[in-house]
């Protein structure tokens, strides 16, 4: 099993216009990346800070594997 957190960012009008979706084996190293990317992103790092955003964490079968639309014919 895996893990998938995704944080909605709230615009200052109240509007969701960006999803981050986080993946791991555990909730914990979901929340690990969310706070890594946070503390890199100008744009979402002062949203998590001010805690302007909505988390939901699902249990997934597995982390999803890169699929390149290119190379499928």
């Amino acid at each position: 099993m895996a893990y998938a957190l995704h944080v909605d960012k709230l615009d200052d009008d109240g509007l969701i216009r960006v999803r981050h979706t986080f993946y791991g084996d555990t909730e914990e190293e979901c929340e690990a990346l969310r706070d890594k990317h946070g503390a890199g992103c100008v744009a979402f790092g002062p949203a998590l800070k001010a805690d302007r955003i909505i988390e939901t964490c699902e249990e997934i079968e597995e982390i999803p594997e890169w699929e390149d639309e290119e190379d499928e014919t």
